[in-house]
């Protein structure tokens, strides 16, 4: 399949997974989308692709309906033969452990390699297809490499998974993301927030290195693409539910902030899935106005004024002894979850 094609069918795909489509329902729901378009295909055709995309990890079924992968969609949204669309499809198939051990073995000394061995090395025709479409290869005399000028962005992202194969998105193509979309070298675009601190990230260089610009836009509409995307990467972590109530009805459901945007450091913050939860209405405005909060441990902490009419508590559903499942308690999340503690919870908490 041409890159084209798949990566607008994959933008379908991110489109329909609100609807609660299973992966069974899936194929059908996709055919019938594409039917009229230049693009259509055989309903069998159409089944094969989604066998291939479950098979990379490409999609999965989170038990409320399909999800496109984080990486997957970055690569559907970037441009045409962008260093982004090369970073985005070799990070959406490096949860195909064939792909990890190629990328981690190629990084190293990155020679030049035949067709025929890199087709050997991961097992699969269609995804070095699908990366021979990109940008990612240098190739002379009919061999491969990774392009010199990509390979410290690769190795980075590959360095990422390496020490974490559980990543939503690696910290490197989130910032290239960011900045494709999120106009912050354009100085006439008014910033705030330039004196405060970013929390302490272990990759905080590569944030910087991508995007210097400190501080956030003073109007948020400049970021509105990306806020789409945070909010379609919490419904993916978080299996389109909110965690507390496990309510699924998507208008129901908001990607709260923990650090709130108005308070975001630097453009990265505001659009790091790591601080925010996905949320029903009810619990996003009790934690946003610091009614709760979270420890280290991920165990709710509810305000002296919650407490004192625990009515409240059983209404909204709230136990005291409620704990966020350890997936989602990520090394950032916990950073953020301090700020929310000290700024934004009303009691004060010892330190």
């Amino acid at each position: 399949m041409r890159k084209l094609q798949f990566k607008k069918i994959l933008l379908i795909v991110d489109a329909i997974e609100l609807r609660e489509i299973s992966l069974q329902e899936a194929p059908l729901a996709l055919y019938e989308e594409i039917a009229n378009e230049y693009y259509a295909m055989k309903l069998s055709a159409v089944e094969e692709l989604f066998d291939f995309l479950v098979s990379t990890k490409l999609i999965c079924d989170t038990g409320n309906g399909i999800d496109l992968t984080p990486a997957a969609t970055v690569y559907a949204k970037s441009n045409q033969n962008s260093r982004l669309e090369a970073y985005a499809i070799v990070e959406a198939f490096l949860k195909v452990e064939k792909v990890a051990v190629f990328f981690q073995k190629q990084c190293q000394q990155n020679p030049f390699c035949r067709k025929e061995e890199i087709l050997q090395q991961l097992g699969n025709n269609e995804i070095f297809c699908y990366l021979a479409q990109t940008m990612l290869f240098e190739i002379e005399k009919e061999a491969y490499r990774i392009h010199p000028k990509l390979l410290k962005g690769i190795r980075i992202i590959v360095d990422e998974y390496k020490q974490n194969d559980k990543l939503l998105i690696s910290t490197a193509l989130m910032a290239y993301f960011t900045d494709s979309v999120v106009s912050h070298s354009d100085l006439r675009i008014h910033y705030k927030n330039s004196e405060r601190k970013m929390v302490d990230y272990d990759n905080k260089d590569i944030i910087y290195t991508v995007i210097p610009r400190l501080g956030i836009p003073h109007d948020r509409d400049e970021t509105k693409a990306m806020q789409s995307f945070y909010k379609d990467t919490l419904f993916h972590e978080f299996h389109h539910a909110c965690p507390i109530c496990h309510i699924r009805i998507p208008h129901m459901l908001i990607a709260s902030h923990i650090k709130p945007f108005r308070d975001c450091a630097h453009i990265f913050e505001a659009v790091d899935h790591n601080n925010g939860l996905l949320l029903c209405r009810n619990h996003d405005y009790l934690f946003d106005q610091g009614y709760f909060t979270f420890d280290d441990r991920g165990y709710v902490i509810l305000s002296h004024e919650l407490l004192k009419h625990m009515e409240t508590c059983d209404v909204y559903g709230i136990a005291k002894n409620y704990r966020i499942p350890k997936e989602y308690m990520t090394k950032n999340r916990r950073l953020f979850l301090a700020y929310h503690r000290a700024y934004i919870f009303k009691d004060k908490l010892p330190s």
